[in-house]
């Protein structure tokens, strides 16, 4: 059976100390002001029943993905078969649609990496890039799961790696005897917003649902 990767988070365990965070940033070169994962947190009512919340967030790897359908590039943006979605930087146009697209706010202009394809077969669909120049273009990026880990074989992501309170786990949702299988199928998790239907494949166990609501902000700053 073909793997499909997933996520999950127990919130029960996470103790808010952006290890995920930090790992991420220095494992994949992503620049400052702009996040592949993310700690939002949130202090909440006051004394004596104040609340701090934590909520570790990546691109939800949607298996409906609306930065899929956004992109006009075919296969710049593409879902693999093992449902990690990715971006090809060779083919990206740096259009930023996809960015625009994400409800999570999971993607952002990479700053450092310029564009290799021309957006020049695509002005009449985009002619706010008309007035840009080729140089200025930078690709769209965002968390894939650590892909350059998977290729190597090691199925562990920074982030899982780094986390103290081992609060993340990662692996295939398709094998039953894997750990997120199993505490998908114990613990019920829940899914970022649902209501949005674009079936994600990031999961949290969370005792205190007020936590989502707490923690409604996009994983980029606009």
């Amino acid at each position: 059976m073909a793997k499909q990767y997933g996520m999950l988070v127990d919130l029960r365990r996470c103790i808010g100390c952006t290890s995920c965070q930090v790992s991420c940033k220095m494992e994949n070169g992503v620049p400052v002001g702009s996040f592949r994962s993310r700690v939002e947190v949130v202090e909440a009512d006051e004394y004596p029943a104040a609340k701090r919340y934590f909520l570790p967030k990546f691109c939800n790897q949607c298996d409906k993905a609306p930065c899929i359908r956004a992109c006009p590039v075919e296969g710049a943006t593409y879902k693999r078969d093992d449902a990690i979605v990715m971006t090809n930087r060779d083919l990206c146009i740096g259009c930023g649609k996809c960015v625009d697209a994400c409800p999570y706010g999971a993607r952002y202009l990479h700053e450092n990496i310029p564009t290799k394809n021309s957006a020049r077969p695509y002005l009449k669909k985009l002619p706010e890039l008309a007035a840009k120049q080729a140089k200025d273009l930078r690709v769209s990026d965002k968390c894939d799961w650590c892909s350059d880990r998977l290729a190597a074989g090691e199925e562990e992501t920074a982030c899982q790696r780094n986390c103290f309170g081992k609060a993340i786990v990662f692996g295939d949702l398709n094998d039953p005897k894997s750990r997120i299988a199993m505490l998908v199928a114990a613990e019920k998790p829940e899914t970022l917003f649902p209501d949005l239907k674009t079936q994600p494949r990031v999961y949290y166990i969370a005792p205190d649902k007020d936590v989502f609501e707490a923690t409604d902000n996009p994983l980029n700053p606009e």
